[in-house]
């Protein structure tokens, strides 16, 4: 069984729950169910933690950060072969973005200038003259999501720590073992380097309580939360009272405008990536393709060729391009939305060469969608992509603009300065123009429903520290 760290010391709890592998839906593992017990003692090492972790040498956190990468980096294979059982992730996968970019972000802010904790003031005025610092918040209770669990958990700590802030762990309870590896290595890291146990901490459990104490908890500084659009909006209810700072990455129902002169082929070998990264679990899919109506069809045509080539099999073969999505409950839950498509009579692609055990369900197109649509409209969060032929841009920009959801959105054309145009009519926080790559250093995050907050290079200090200006006048 996995264990979970909490004030350097493994759990006392002797209850625990199931944990599957996708791509089975056999049992891996036990895990531990923290209870009340837990949480105290893990919130109350935070506490006493922060203290000291704050008024500690810059270097001394960067040196943390490394020693965690060290670490992680020393059990890469074993990490990367977690990833593979506990998420349903392809092998590719699974090394580069679970495993092999989570360390590049311990890394790079290792590497982050003091200088971003010092921001430039505003220039003199009247003798006064003001110095801006960047103060942690104490302590950040850090909850990731299921897709993927050690690269959000990976910005959230690494992040937090530089800013001199004490954390606590909590992954999602579908794959939880990901971040409880990170929560036994950071404990490690802080003991060889004479830090206080209590710096970083880790709390399990299949429930929603255990996240909820972390955010009702008057000593939680702040939540950084990855997730659904449902629980972000509790989370930002429950938070109120104690005015947390909150970093929330919620929802996504990405559109993609596609102008008469885009490239289709570019359209179709983008998009078709919701396919085949993490079976579409991932917040800033391209899921919504607004086509204008004179490449509608052609488009079509191109991913339904597309469809035809994936290859649905072992996560460990190199040329399996499809995986499983993570639950029982998230199979049906896509299946339900598709089902409802194809029962409105619209046109339903799909791959259907599927194994026979496990959470796998079938890549699909919507090749007809109405606006309308549950397909066009509710995050599935899975391998489905919906179509819908438009009129041209107001058209495109009104349907892309007509939920909650405003989160990443696209634009393809070759014309440029009209794709900008088109993109500075949009609510997304991000925007794509001919591509559905995401820059990494660029601030990430969401507007409307989607979100609140920015990741990305250093924008997740706005959530991670109070910025304090000491204002002195000049005698």
């Amino acid at each position: 069984m996995y264990t979970t760290w909490i004030d350097g010391e493994e759990a006392t709890t002797t209850r625990t729950y199931r944990v599957d592998d996708p791509s089975t839906g056999a049992q891996i593992t036990q895990v531990p169910e923290c209870d009340t017990e837990d949480i105290e003692r893990a919130i109350a090492a935070a506490e006493r933690a922060r203290i000291g972790f704050a008024a500690s040498d810059l270097d001394v956190r960067r040196a943390f950060l490394d020693r965690i990468a060290d670490k992680l980096q020393a059990e890469r294979d074993a990490l990367v072969d977690l990833a593979v059982t506990d998420t349903g992730a392809r092998l590719v996968i699974a090394e580069s973005l679970h495993v092999d970019r989570a360390i590049a972000r311990f890394r790079g802010w290792a590497a982050t200038p003091a200088s971003v904790l010092e921001p430039s003031g505003p220039p003199e005025t009247a003798g006064l003259s003001a110095a801006l610092y960047r103060r942690p918040v104490g302590t950040v209770g850090c909850i990731s999501p299921y897709n993927f669990p050690l690269l959000a958990m990976a910005g959230k700590v690494a992040a937090a720590l530089f800013a001199g802030n004490s954390v606590l762990l909590k992954p999602a309870p579908q794959d939880p073992l990901l971040v409880m590896e990170l929560g036994r290595l950071a404990a490690g890291a802080a003991a060889e380097l004479g830090l206080d146990p209590g710096v970083v901490g880790t709390l399990t459990g299949s429930s929603p309580e255990t996240g909820q104490a972390l955010v009702a908890d008057p000593r939680v500084g702040a939540i950084s939360f990855t997730g659904s659009t449902g629980v972000g909006r509790s989370i930002f209810a429950n938070a109120a009272p104690h005015m947390k700072r909150l970093l929330l990455e919620l929802g996504g129902k990405g559109a993609v405008l596609v102008r008469a002169d885009a490239d289709l082929a570019m359209v179709a070998d983008s998009v078709a990536r919701t396919w085949t990264i993490q079976a579409g679990q991932v917040c800033l899919t391209p899921a919504r393709i607004l086509a204008d109506e004179t490449v509608a069809a052609d488009l079509e045509d191109l991913l339904v060729a597309k469809l035809r080539t994936l290859r649905a099999g072992a996560l460990r073969d190199s040329t399996t391009t499809v995986g499983p999505v993570i639950s029982a409950a998230q199979r049906a839950h896509i299946e339900r939305l598709v089902g409802a498509a194809e029962s409105a009579g619209r046109r339903v692609h799909r791959h259907t060469e599927l194994p026979a055990t496990g959470y796998w369900t079938a890549p699909a197109l919507v090749a007809d969608a109405q606006p309308e649509d549950d397909v066009l409209r509710v995050e599935a969060f899975g391998p489905v992509l919906a179509m819908t032929a438009v009129s041209g841009d107001d058209e495109a920009v009104e349907i892309a603009n007509g939920l909650d959801f405003a989160l990443y959105d696209y634009v393809f054309s070759a014309d440029l300065e009209q794709a900008d145009r088109v993109a500075a009519r949009l609510d997304a926080a991000q925007v794509g123009v001919n591509t559905t790559t995401r820059h990494p250093d660029a601030p990430f995050g969401g507007n409307k429903h989607s979100g609140i907050g920015r990741t990305g290079g250093t924008y997740a200090l706005d959530a991670y520290t109070n910025l304090q200006a000491v204002v002195r006048h000049d005698r």
